[in-house]
């Protein structure tokens, strides 16, 4: 006989706990953010073509990144394995991906894209305002609401699904002035004021800040590779930072292509995809040298 299969939003639901309960037994501060650790105000079914309460088919965690060698350890020693690591996921490199046999991926970030200050700064802010909210029957700690809703709008703002529009309608949209109020504010204190307002289409108010470019192209893309990594080289903060990101758009992700190959890729493999990121890598990184010179 067959076993039964686990639905997707239990293993996701399971892993929160699994990991506070390893974040606990080895001292490590973390939030639980999106997904099944969201308030139910943000869960909530936008229409009948929503179908039920919104699910994850991941569990993401926020962690302090002051903890974030401790945690790696502990995951290690409680049998994760490191899936991807940060410079394997987006240009923002802000999450790493864990796996582990009978629950969901874990994504745990060190940073949030969009939040600006010192990211141990940004942690403190974040865990200072924290609440307990059981999943799967553990307590664990998560941001309070006007928190998560920051987080959701700012993330929402990175997509264009009718997903991320039904977010941005929980976390904005529906609710009061003061409740917005409230996120504006929390959005100053963390330096999200750019992606907050990219993310509830007021992107234009905020031209002039060095991640407007990012932030712009990210809601308002024209199709363009090009535009897009131009966007982030040019959103870095230094120079350095900026031939790094150039760097990493013309450096194939063998990782990433072995999962899809399922397989090592070959030599063969490795250089044509090299060659495709060097058409828009090269041009992009000449850009950016270029322009930042001549500031």
């Amino acid at each position: 006989m067959t076993a039964p299969s686990v639905p997707r939003e239990v293993l996701v639901a399971f892993t929160h706990a699994e990991v506070e309960a390893i974040a606990q037994e080895h001292g490590i501060d973390l939030l639980h953010i999106k997904g099944a650790a969201l308030d139910a105000e943000l869960r909530r079914p936008m229409s009948e073509e929503s179908g039920g309460l919104r699910t994850s088919v991941d569990a993401d965690i926020l962690v302090r990144p002051t903890h974030l060698a401790l945690l790696d350890r502990a995951l290690r020693a409680h049998g994760w394995t490191r899936l991807y690591d940060f410079a394997d996921g987006s240009t923002f490199e802000h999450a790493a991906t864990w796996v582990t046999e009978g629950l969901s991926s874990l994504d745990v970030h060190r940073h949030f894209p969009g939040i600006e200050i010192d990211r141990e700064r940004a942690f403190d802010l974040l865990w200072a305002n924290r609440k307990d909210s059981p999943v799967a029957g553990v307590r664990c700690s998560v941001p309070d609401l006007a928190d998560q809703r920051l987080i959701v709008i700012i993330h929402a703002a990175r997509g264009r699904s009718r997903r991320d529009d039904e977010d941005r309608a929980r976390a904005w949209t529906t609710v009061t002035e003061e409740e917005r109020d409230a996120i504006e504010a929390r959005a100053d204190e963390l330096g999200a004021r750019v992606a907050l307002r990219a993310g509830t289409g007021r992107i234009e108010t905020v031209r002039g800040a060095r991640t407007y470019p990012l932030w712009k192209q990210l809601v308002d893309s024209d199709g363009s590779r090009l535009s897009l990594w131009w966007s982030r080289v040019s959103s870095a903060p230094t120079l350095p930072a900026a031939i790094r990101t150039g760097v990493r758009m013309v450096l194939p992700n063998t990782r990433r292509m072995e999962t899809a190959l399922g397989r090592p890729p070959t030599k063969g493999e490795v250089a044509r995809a090299y060659g495709r990121q060097a058409r828009y890598g090269a041009r992009v990184l000449r850009q950016t040298v270029s322009r930042r010179r001549g500031r």
